[in-house]
């Protein structure tokens, strides 16, 4: 006997008994209940007929990590290009700590100082107090935005959450991400 022969006689021992399919890895039963979909919903009389089958580039993924119908809200949004409130915000944090940052690194080469000097002078904290500040508001809404979106998007938050700006922090952080 061929070697297909033999896997074949197997696999028909092996799987089916008394009209009952079993599957040995968690592979063959993912691709027998994605089969067992398509039949039921009449996917091969489609092929019959010349129609494209139907995709959904959210539903799969979905299903895929056991979210099931939840995909939906987020299918809506993408599908219309809107971002949720805290996808947007953080967004917008994350650009004026760029542009925060950029500064802060400028004003260091400038300055001629060490690290610990520049941040505990007088003029950087005149010169970026009021950032920091602005920056640390953006953070607090970026976190109650999630906070509202993961209650929407049934606990899943869709972005992390927004660390805060603690000045020294920050500013050390700005300078040694540059070097």
């Amino acid at each position: 006997m061929m070697i297909h022969q033999v896997s074949a006689a197997l696999t028909r021992r092996c799987c089916h008994r008394a009209n009952v399919i079993r599957c040995f890895s968690a592979i063959d039963k993912v691709a027998e209940n994605k089969i067992a979909e398509w039949l039921h919903q009449r996917g091969d009389k489609m092929l019959e007929h010349g129609k494209k089958l139907p995709s959904d580039i959210h539903k799969a993924p979905a299903y895929s990590l056991g979210l099931r119908d939840d995909y939906v809200h987020t299918k809506i949004l993408a599908d219309n290009n809107i971002r949720p409130e805290s996808v947007q915000r953080r967004i917008d944090l994350d650009q004026a700590w760029k542009e925060t940052s950029d500064k802060i690194r400028a004003s260091f080469e400038k300055s001629g100082q060490s690290v610990a000097e520049f941040i505990r002078a007088s003029t950087t904290k005149k010169e970026f107090q009021q950032d920091m500040d602005k920056l640390h508001h953006m953070a607090k809404r970026v976190n109650d935005a999630i906070i509202d979106d993961s209650l929407r998007f049934n606990g899943r938050s869709p972005v992390p959450h927004a660390r805060r700006f603690h000045f020294e922090e920050r500013i050390k952080e700005a300078i040694e991400n540059n070097q």
